[in-house]
């Protein structure tokens, strides 16, 4: 795969695994096409992403549907698939664990760092794969491999069929996706 298409959708899937963003809702049907294009997937899966679309036109009612989504499966209440690897791989079920802290002197020993503005912990799904994207991006293959086998994967192996579980719109399909592009299984 080429360093600019791996960059693309470790951004796409990034954008849709982090807090929805006027950005990100404006511009789906794009991460759509991308996904369509470079992903073996099933047509039922890229066809309901598309019902998404024309269902809640690009615009704040789409930022709103995705919102309605997003706060169950990530953020309060009964929070159905908690975003943060140490959730899954400490094995006591919290937040910042060791392996935020492994993630986190990850970032910093490529020369990365997270600012105070990023607003989210290192060990986030979509601060993970903003970070690959950003290795993709500069050719650092070596490092990405790394990453992705010790962090990344792991985490995805739990955290995704969780995601897919919940039949919720966009974020279900996108886990889908991103299941058969980085575990290659559908």
């Amino acid at each position: 795969m080429e360093q600019e298409t791996a960059e693309e959708l470790y951004l796409s899937f990034a954008g849709i695994f982090q807090r929805p963003r006027p950005d990100i809702a404006r511009h789906l049907e794009e991460l759509i096409d991308l996904w369509a294009q470079e992903i073996p997937s099933s047509e039922k899966v890229i066809g309901e992403l598309r019902d998404f679309c024309r269902a809640f036109p690009a615009g704040e009612a789409r930022e709103n549907a995705l919102w309605g989504e997003y706060i169950p499966l990530f953020e309060t209440g009964h929070v159905e698939a908690p975003p943060y690897a140490s959730v899954y791989l400490d094995g006591e079920g919290l937040v910042l664990g060791r392996e935020a802290e492994e993630v986190r002197n990850f970032y910093l020993s490529s020369g990365y760092g997270l600012g105070s503005e990023q607003g989210e912990l290192p060990d986030h799904l979509g601060v993970e794969l903003e970070f690959l994207a950003l290795l993709a991006g500069t050719g650092s293959w070596d490092a990405a491999q790394s990453f992705r086998q010790k962090h990344l994967l792991p985490f995805l192996r739990v955290i995704l069929p969780k995601i897919r579980a919940t039949e919720r719109p966009v974020y279900s399909q996108a886990a889908e996706l991103l299941t058969s592009w980085q575990l290659g299984q559908c």
